[in-house]
């Protein structure tokens, strides 16, 4: 082994190349306010690593990008692991350097002879910022579509070259798509990445460099072993970090490593989206600018930030000017942290921030479940939400029927009309909700006829006679009441809602005496099966899916209300067939759930 070692030395050069490190002299004493330039060697080496890999499954495309990130999550063993390493290394890789850009202010280690460290380290900052940004865009779920839009949509700000900054950036389509994810990639990858692992090394050799030339005539030591363990110690925290980071939402269930939204969807919004933390100062801050004004915040003064700190050199020269750097870097931290905490607490107070991050986190866990149990279509993932009554019912009802109609369901998930006209929807064709049309009270009530034009109608005269034949004959009460719990048991059952299958099948015997009941009360106004009825809406297949198509597609239609109707548009005129059988499914509680577990 030696002598294959002594060729490969003699060819190479690899024994004097580490002598030389070794043998490298530091400045004074070993410290650990020497580690950075080994540090960031350390970091853009595991960013390089962990971006390869990456590389490997990543597919940048509008039907791609987010499934490739989900599959690499998700189904490749340690994916999420190897992702949240290369996004979290990131981060502290941009701490670290604005550690280490201030404590070189603190120590006025920005004078000769190391002026071009100092820039090399800002160099570094800056394209791993870049890096960081780009990469935002490459996960392509909500948060990143919507963040990078609203970026993008500030190159306009720059007078004369803005419009065309924004059409080579994202291709020059409306909409962020394909060619957006390819420039991005390319950006992240090729320049902002090598640019960042080429100024990381720029920065160690200047560093050296500089070593020497403090050293000579000066107290130091050999960079080995003190320097190069304590460097060593250094890296290792680095990564402890990385890893901490990673592992804070744990190494099981679906929130472990970086969160991955839902599927970009260019015609949806959301408006929670915030830069990343380093940015969030720089956001706030232009919330004090009117809009005509908006190219100060997010471009003149991080410009004149990043001029003050390349000039520091020429300032600290001059008398006094190491205070005005201090008091200068010192002051514009205190108002960036100043800025971020704020907005923090702004948004931690927000309940609409809070509501649609929960809505956001609820449809990224939505969109795994159907991609779990039923794959991702050629079309991508954005696909099983468009095509998920889950999903898509709460939108439709709130954006076409919430003007009139309530959805008072639990948890939050209430959808309600300003002022409600029309029929409550929640727990629509349920015993429960069927049984509201046979009580005097409930009928003539907010959430039933009580602000339609039919309070006063056939259905509500019906109702009202029906009780007040019973009277106050309790034994008549309690058979009326025992009639009309099986109407409303067989009509319920006409529906065939999935909730309620074990109860159809069991109470058999209930809803067949409904359904004589149904023949004996109700065929005079309703059409129901062999019966022709009157002009009410026909009760055969109440509720069903194919009933609630055709009513919401053509309440007017001569089987539902005909001419009676009241307000209730067609929505076959505004909303597709898919549309309507996605707000019926929703309607009757019937979509796709995943085993519990």
């Amino acid at each position: 082994m030696s002598g294959f070692w002594t060729e490969i030395d003699r060819r190479l050069g690899l024994g004097e190349c580490i002598g030389a490190c070794r043998a490298h002299r530091v400045p004074g004493k070993a410290s650990w306010l020497k580690v950075w330039a080994c540090v960031m060697v350390f970091a853009v080496i595991v960013q390089a690593v962990t971006g390869f890999f990456l590389w490997m499954y990543y597919s940048p495309g509008a039907q791609s990008a987010w499934e490739s990130v989900y599959y690499l999550q998700n189904q490749v063993a340690g994916g999420w692991l190897l992702r949240a390493v290369h996004h979290y290394s990131a981060h502290v890789l941009l701490a670290a350097v604005m550690i280490y850009v201030l404590q070189t202010v603190l120590t006025a280690a920005y004078r000769a002879p190391r002026e071009l460290v100092f820039w090399a380290a800002l160099g570094v900052g800056c394209f791993a910022l870049g890096a960081i940004i780009t990469g935002d865009l490459l996960y392509w779920d909500q948060n990143g579509y919507t963040s990078t839009k609203v970026r993008t949509s500030f190159l306009n700000l720059l007078p004369g070259v803005g419009q065309s900054l924004l059409s080579l950036a994202t291709g020059g389509g409306a909409d962020l798509g394909n060619l957006t994810l390819t420039r991005f990639f390319a950006l992240h990858v090729g320049l902002l990445g090598g640019g960042t692992i080429a100024l990381a090394l720029a920065h160690a050799y200047l560093t050296r460099r500089a070593d020497r030339l403090e050293a000579e005539g000066a107290a130091s030591e050999p960079w080995w072993p003190n320097q190069a363990w304590i460097s060593a110690v250094a890296c290792l925290v680095f990564m402890a970090v990385v890893f901490a980071l990673s592992l804070r939402h744990g190494a099981t269930g679906p929130h472990r490593g970086v969160f991955h939204g839902s599927p970009a969807d260019p015609a949806g919004s959301f408006d929670a989206a915030r830069p990343e933390w380093m940015l969030v100062g720089v956001y706030e801050l232009s919330h004090f600018f009117p809009p005509s004004l908006s190219i100060v915040p997010i471009f003149i003064v991080p410009g004149a930030v990043l001029a003050f700190f390349l000039l520091m050199p020429w300032i600290g020269a001059r008398p006094g000017g190491r205070v005005v750097n201090i008091a200068g870097t010192l002051g514009l931290l205190a108002i960036v942290i100043g800025l971020t905490c704020f907005s923090y607490y702004k948004d931690a107070v927000n309940e609409p921030h809070q509501k649609a991050w929960a809505a956001e986190r609820e449809l990224a866990l939505r969109v795994r479940q159907l991609a779990e149990a039923k794959g991702i279509p050629p079309s991508g993932a954005l696909t099983l939400l468009r095509e998920d009554p889950k999903v898509q019912g709460p939108r439709l009802f709130a954006q076409h029927c919430a003007s009139c109609h309530n959805y008072s369901a639990p948890d939050g998930k209430a959808i309600l009309a300003e002022k409600s006209s029309a029929p409550e929807m929640h727990g629509f064709a349920t015993r429960k909700w069927v049984s509201g049309f046979f009580h005097v009270k409930t009928i003539t009530g907010p959430d039933y006829f009580g602000n339609t034009a039919f309070r006063n109608g056939e259905m509500v005269g019906a109702v009202k006679d029906w009780w007040k034949e019973a009277g106050d004959d309790q034994q008549a009460v309690a058979e009326l009441t025992k009639e009309l719990e099986a109407v409303a048991a067989a009509l319920s059952a006409e529906a065939q809602l999935p909730a309620q299958r074990e109860a159809d099948q069991r109470d058999k015997e209930l809803i067949a005496a409904g359904l004589k009941s149904i023949e004996a009360m109700c065929v005079d106004c309703h059409r129901f099966r062999k019966a022709k009825g009157g002009g009410a809406p026909d009760l055969t297949g109440y509720g069903s899916k194919e009933w609630l198509h055709g009513i919401i597609a053509n309440p007017a239609d001569p089987r539902f209300y005909g001419k009676s109707n009241d307000r209730m548009p067609a929505y076959r005129e505004i909303l597709t067939a898919q549309e309507i059988d996605l707000l019926a499914h929703w309607l009757r509680g019937e979509w796709f759930e995943p085993p519990a577990e």
